[in-house]
């Protein structure tokens, strides 16, 4: 209980509202208790809702009907938000969902979000916290709370609508629409919304089992990092998203100087150590939404989505120089190493238009890097313009 009271504390505080301004705002209006944002719902269906929206209860079908595929969690539940669309219209929707491994709650994915939007909390919000309390949908509109009016006003909207979504009968996340307009859902939506979660709770329980799974498969045993099998996918992802949304994204291929010779002289249990606390450095800063995979032996790669190639030089040297400034005890405190890192930077769009290309593009730069001197970063492009030199 004292873990859930600390947990809510600082949602309020993520939004501004300390003790202090939750009084002032208190005597504006009387605030409702999250209870009487609790819709109550039912198995069966009125037969006027069943007259009136029997589209909507096409939506549902559909998803029975789709709920033996082998899925994603995330590809569910954008599933999901496909469906709830067709249900009642909405402008942005928020996924939240438990991550075991990290044991917090993670936003699992997000729908509406521009780039000028506001940024939704990436750890979960009062309307998570209250829907898995409560195990109902949630019914919000401005006014009334002013935890809820809070979040409404960051996300710039007047109303929304949350929806629990279950695993094994427990609520382990929330889907969450917003609406610009105020009084946007209805009780009816709710409802409709209910049963459609409950019909995807089989496969919300088996994406969200071979989300382990996958998540064991595609970790590296030695340093924690994710596997090449998994940045192969990732980066393939990553090729069709820039591709659609016409935007760069950056690959740094990254090697360990001289890492064989530290090997032979202190022992592969060194190396094992180097190679932990190398992967460590790297993982230090980086955003969520970058992939940082061991691609083989000292070999390591790095997905930037979004990155141009100023941007990516400008973090390749950041890890370049934390690698650099870093001590290695190889073995004992008393054997002391000082490594370097060369680094190979590629430029989706810019540098190569398919995945193969992009890797061999990062591979080359990378290698002249290190034939050039070692700890050293070298874009692909400049390696171009090196090349067009001597020729001429």
């Amino acid at each position: 209980m004292a873990k859930r009271v600390l947990r809510h504390f600082r949602i309020l505080l993520s939004f501004g509202l300390g003790p202090l301004s939750m009084s002032f705002a208190a005597e504006a209006y009387d605030s409702y208790p999250p209870e009487k944002f609790v819709v109550e719902v039912f198995s069966e269906l009125s037969t006027e809702t069943v007259r009136q929206r029997a589209a909507e209860l096409n939506v549902i079908l559909r998803m029975s009907m789709l709920s033996g595929l082998q899925m994603h969690l995330e590809a569910t539940l954008n599933l999901l938000g496909d469906f709830a669309a067709e249900i009642t219209p909405h402008d942005r929707t928020i996924f939240y969902f438990w991550d075991d491994e990290e044991e917090r709650v993670r936003m699992a994915a997000v729908r509406g979000f521009e780039e000028d939007s506001p940024e939704p909390a990436t750890c979960g919000n009062v309307l998570n916290f209250w829907t898995t309390k409560f195990g109902r949908p949630m019914l919000v509109d401005r006014g009334h709370n002013v935890q809820a009016d809070a979040l409404l006003e960051h996300l710039h909207a007047q109303s929304a609508l949350a929806i629990p979504l279950m695993v094994s009968n427990r609520a382990m996340g929330s889907m969450q629409l917003f609406a610009s307009k105020s009084k946007a859902f209805t009780q009816e939506d709710a409802q409709l919304l209910w049963i459609l979660a409950l019909v995807a709770e089989n496969q919300l329980t088996r994406d969200y089992a071979n989300e382990g799974l996958v998540r064991f498969a595609f970790t590296d045993y030695l340093t924690g990092l994710k596997t090449r099998g998994f940045f192969e996918q990732q980066l393939e992802a990553e090729v069709a998203r820039s591709e659609r949304k016409d935007q760069p994204f950056a690959l740094l291929m990254v090697d360990i100087d001289h890492f064989k010779q530290l090997n032979d002289r202190y022992g592969h249990h060194a190396g094992d150590q180097v190679l932990r606390d190398v992967a460590s450095i790297l993982m230090h800063d980086m955003r969520e939404i970058d992939t940082v995979a061991r691609y083989g032996g000292e070999e390591f790669v790095i997905v930037l989505p979004e990155t141009n190639g100023p941007g990516a030089l400008f973090v390749a040297e950041r890890l370049r120089r934390a690698v650099e400034q870093s001590k290695f005890f190889a073995g004992s405190p008393h054997a002391v190493e000082h490594l370097s890192i060369s680094i190979g930077v590629a430029i989706f769009g810019q540098d190569a238009k398919f995945k193969r290309d992009l890797i061999e593009c990062a591979d080359s730069a990378m290698y002249a890097a290190k034939n050039s001197g070692r700890n050293r970063v070298l874009l692909y492009s400049d390696l171009e313009r090196i090349r067009h030199k001597e020729v001429s």
